[in-house]
């Protein structure tokens, strides 16, 4: 007999409820790498909840959040959804990212990204594992044994094609050098210096250095953000290897910012003892 995939009535000790299978609350990667290419699931969200099972909710923007997501309905004495996907812009393209409690559902994704040949890479997630698989048009980052509701998150990065930025030539595409290691924790020790952390919201929520300020690199209004920073301010930034955090100072001077270093890598300033 086919399942039902919409859901299974369970009858225990003479009460009803509604369950859903385990497999419902597991998104495929193709489906994930599908609604991260969609160019309008942002706008038009139809176009993403058309790609999901009928169990999904679609919650819209609201006065306090301006973020799209879809949820599965609440397990039985829970009061949290089952899982949860939802939708973040950055520059170029956008996240897909899904919470969840399962973890076959990492298992599944795990063994999917290795069928296409990619390596594991680990991410520095203090109090949790993250790794991370780089394609050839998308990367995706897996978070393990997270604190708060859902100890499983999968976060997808992808550029839908017509919305690709096309590739910058010349000194658009500099980036200030790393400044070595080894002088790395003096430099972040000045207490005049702002230390700006380059790496997604996510990145940083799993561990970053003691005074650092996040500023998204990939956040649409990135440049926008820079522009309101104090030109004759002194600052120190970094990121997860040193690529964001240099193209983003190169970009700082170009506005005027002069005092500016590129300290490299989360996990080399970590290691160096930089707190």
């Amino acid at each position: 007999m086919r399942f039902n995939l919409l859901s299974t009535l369970l009858l225990w000790g003479g009460v009803a409820f509604l369950s859903l299978p385990a497999h419902a609350q597991c998104l495929e990667l193709s489906e994930l790498l599908a609604i991260g290419a969609e160019p309008t699931a942002l706008t038009a969200p139809k176009v993403v909840t058309a790609r999901l099972s009928a169990e999904w909710s679609f919650t819209g923007p609201t006065a306090t959040s301006r973020e799209v997501s879809w949820a599965l309905p609440m397990p039985e004495g829970s009061t949290i959804a089952a899982a949860r996907l939802s939708l973040r812009q950055q520059r170029p393209g956008q996240d897909v990212v899904l919470k969840t409690t399962l973890a076959a559902c990492v298992r599944d994704l795990r063994s999917q990204l290795k069928s296409r040949k990619l390596t594991a890479q680990p991410v520095t997630c203090p109090g949790c594992e993250a790794v991370r698989y780089q394609g050839p048009n998308f990367d995706a980052t897996i978070y393990s044994q997270m604190k708060g509701d859902y100890p499983f998150v999968v976060v997808v990065h992808q550029v839908p094609a017509s919305s690709a930025v096309p590739a910058e030539s010349g000194a658009a595409q500099s980036s200030l050098p790393a400044i070595d290691i080894a002088t790395a924790p003096k430099i972040l020790a000045d207490p005049q210096a702002t230390v700006l952390d380059l790496r997604t919201p996510e990145e940083y929520a799993v561990g970053h250095l003691q005074r650092a300020q996040n500023i998204n690199f990939r956040a649409l209004d990135f440049n926008q953000q820079l522009s309101k920073l104090d030109s004759k301010a002194r600052y120190v930034l970094y990121c997860a290897s040193g690529s964001r955090s240099g193209r983003a100072a190169m970009m700082m001077q170009k506005l005027g910012i002069t005092n500016v270093v590129n300290a490299g890598a989360y996990v080399d300033l970590k290691a160096a003892g930089v707190k």
